[in-house]
């Protein structure tokens, strides 16, 4: 009676200790996934910032106009 009550509970131990290990890798790479995808923004953010400093004497009606026809 005492040895299955033993194995029953290393057995519950092992398979927690399973849920653990596999529930931290997924969170380690949830968070790799985030930080590559904040790294793609900022690039994103810098090519467009750049194209619309490129545009010689944008003023601020030009680039509403712009913004409101999605090309900013």
């Amino acid at each position: 009676m005492i040895h299955k009550i033993m194995v029953f509970l290393i057995c519950l131990f092992f398979v927690t200790g399973l849920c653990f290990l596999s529930y931290r890798l997924g969170q380690s790479n949830a968070e790799v996934k985030t930080i590559t995808k904040q790294v793609e923004v900022v690039k994103y953010v810098e090519k467009k910032r750049s194209d619309i400093y490129a545009v010689p004497n944008a003023n601020r009606d030009e680039l509403l106009k712009r913004m409101r026809a999605g090309i900013l």
